[in-house]
């Protein structure tokens, strides 16, 4: 039940995060507000990254690996299956993207890398885990 909570706690701070105007006046401030965009520009999330970004920049997008990691390990937690975890939180990761567009929000492809980056680093670890954990039954049924 915990984990149900959890992922459902975290889809809300990734909702927020996706929708609000500001994280960082919500952060900061407490200020939570929302832009509606009824007709957004579908070729911004096409638009590339900054050629020489800022340390702030790259913070930020480091923050996007962090919580898409986080939610593959929740999703894995609740269904114990890396491809479903792993296609879950991809299709959130597009999908928060196209969304942000009508919360007149920056949604961009690049971002649904450093999305992807989190997912990957996250499947990683989980599948070494998964097998650490299974070869040390397999050796434990051995000894027996």
């Amino acid at each position: 039940m915990i984990r149900y909570v959890f992922l459902l706690f975290w889809c809300t701070v990734i909702f927020i995060s996706t929708c609000s105007a500001s994280l960082e006046n919500f952060l900061e401030h407490g200020i939570l507000h929302f832009n509606w965009n009824g007709n957004p520009s579908f070729a911004d999330l096409f638009h590339a990254m900054p050629e020489s970004p800022s340390l702030a920049f790259l913070l930020r997008k480091l923050g996007h690996a962090f919580v898409f990691f986080i939610l593959t390990a929740a999703l894995f937690l609740l269904k114990r299956n890396l491809t479903f975890s792993g296609l879950a939180a991809f299709s959130l990761a597009v999908s928060t993207e196209i969304l942000q567009l009508f919360f007149a929000r920056d949604g961009r492809v690049f971002d649904v890398a450093f999305d992807s980056f989190g997912i990957v680093l996250a499947l990683i670890l989980l599948a070494v885990i998964h097998l650490s954990m299974k070869r040390a039954e397999t050796l434990h049924y051995l000894d027996e």
